[in-house]
Order: C-alpha cells, then sequence, then structure tokens
C-alpha cells in the first residue's frame, strides 16, 4: 500500500509497504481519507525530540473509510461497515485500530467525509461546558471546532458571540448560528463590544478555539 512518511523536517515522501494486518480486537480500515490536525505541525517542522524518517503513515489520526478485515474477538462493527476512527498511522490506504477506536457511521453520512476525533473533542468540549438555553456563550476562534461549537451551543438554545480575526470566519459563524460576531482586533474594544451586546452582563461561558 501507500503511505506518506515524514522523511525529514518538513519533508514528507510517498512510501511503498505492506498492509497491516489486524490482531486480536484489533480492526483494519481502508481509508477514505484523514483530516490534518493542528498537533501535526510541530512534528511536521522538526523538534529537538523529533527522529526522521518517521512511521509509515504516522500522525494521522482523524481518519475515516470501510472496514475490510477485523481480528478475533471484534463484535462493535463488522465487515463493509463505515467507520470513523482514533488510529496513529492513517496517513495511508490502510490503517488498523483497536475496536474501541472505530466508531460505525450512520448511513445520513454515506459518501461524506468524517474525521470524528476534531469531532469529538467539539462534543467533549460542548458537554463540559455545560451549555444551556439562554445563556450568552462567547467563542474566540472560530475554525473548524469553533464553527461546530457555535452549531451545538446555538442548537442547545444559547446565544453565541463569534470572536474571530478573519471575516470570512466570522460569516462563516453566522452561518452556522452565531447571533453576534466580533472582529478580534483591540482587546479592550472586544470586551466593550461584549458588555454592549449582553447588557453589561458579558457571556456565561467562554471557549478558547484559537489552538495556539
Amino acid at each position: 500500500m501507500r503511505a506518506a512518511v515524514l522523511a525529514a523536517p518538513g519533508t514528507m515522501t510517498i512510501e511503498e509497504v505492506a498492509v497491516p494486518e489486524p490482531g486480536p480486537g484489533e480492526v483494519r480500515v481502508r481509508l477514505e481519507g484523514c483530516g490534518v490536525c493542528a498537533s501535526n505541525i510541530e512534528p511536521f517542522e522538526g523538534q529537538p525530540w523529533s527522529s526522521f524518517p518517521g512511521d509509515a503513515g504516522g500522525l494521522g489520526h482523524e481518519g475515516w473509510g470501510v472496514v475490510d478485515a477485523i481480528g478475533a474477538d471484534v463484535r462493535s462493527v463488522a465487515i463493509g461497515d463505515r467507520v470513523a476512527t482514533l488510529a496513529g498511522k492513517s496517513f495511508a490506504e490502510w490503517d488498523v485500530a483497536p475496536a474501541d477506536m472505530v466508531v460505525a457511521l450512520p448511513p445520513e453520512l454515506a459518501g461524506k467525509p468524517f474525521p470524528g476525533e476534531p469531532l469529538g473533542c467539539a462534543m467533549n468540549i460542548f458537554r463540559r461546558s455545560d451549555i444551556r438555553a439562554g445563556q450568552w456563550v462567547a467563542i474566540v476562534g472560530i475554525g473548524f471546532l469553533g464553527a461546530v461549537l457555535t452549531r451545538l451551543a446555538t442548537e442547545a438554545g444559547a446565544r453565541v458571540v463569534a470572536i474571530s480575526r478573519r471575516q470570512s470566519s466570522l460569516d462563516l459563524a453566522r452561518a452556522f448560528g452565531a447571533a453576534e460576531t466580533v472582529m478580534m482586533d483591540d482587546h479592550w474594544r472586544i470586551i466593550e463590544a461584549v458588555k454592549a451586546i449582553t447588557g453589561e452582563a458579558l457571556c456565561d461561558r467562554v471557549i478558547e478555539a484559537v489552538g495556539k
């Protein structure tokens, strides 16, 4: 199979390697795609602790595809199921993951890219934030994660104030249900804008989704 290999800082190569075989309790997935995480950036650039070349398919952990082989004792998914995975070598055509790191996708998502790990992160943040109807929720940074959280909070009945440096991101937040948007330019102006929006109450919840 073909797999991406981090050969040196800033250099990826495509190598031919053996297709992995699932062991007991493992699932093999023929991958359709894999998201790129912000956590990939530092290893890609090269750090003092880095070693090269990396593992074939390494760094890829947001994969999705179709199960084509299962190991002994796997009951949660079957061959032919379309799944999202949390594995570690998914910048490749196949990857193997423990069965408890694989989730079957519903028919409604057929044919659609589905990086399960970042969506799982969004659900984790949403649940831990205890967002409720009627609250004002500020979400700072509207990328993938911020946009998903905007929709989740809006669906819960909260009023979202989206804050971002880019107008395109603020437009995205509006499309995902944000009640208000504020350009991230001046710290004190942002505070005053949020005060004005919330009637001096400020926000019940603030989520930082900038990632830095």
